[in-house]
């Protein structure tokens, strides 16, 4: 038998919950899921995704500090309120 150890972890529990729905529609468990991750770690040589903030909440946190500060590059592009820029960028 493998030698093996036990790996004990704190997650949000909506999150959890999320992740294991979507592991139940692949037909793998938590621990597989783990394992794969792992694994995919190791062949990697580090995480083997990139670990960035997606563009769309740059985006928006760019525009908003812009509305705040009275920049005018957003209302340049025609954008007059938050509401309206959200909507632009599909938020």
């Amino acid at each position: 038998m493998a030698n093996t150890t036990t790996l004990h972890v704190r997650i949000d529990s909506n999150l959890k919950q999320s992740a294991e729905e979507i592991f139940e529609q692949l037909g793998i468990t938590s621990a597989e899921a783990i394992k794969l991750f792992y694994k995919q770690v190791e062949l990697n040589g580090g995480i083997p995704f990139d670990v960035k903030i997606p563009s769309a909440i740059l985006t928006e946190k760019r525009l908003l500090s812009e509305l705040e500060s009275g920049e005018n590059s957003a209302k340049k592009d025609g954008w007059l309120s938050i509401e309206e820029s959200k909507k632009k960028l599909g938020l």
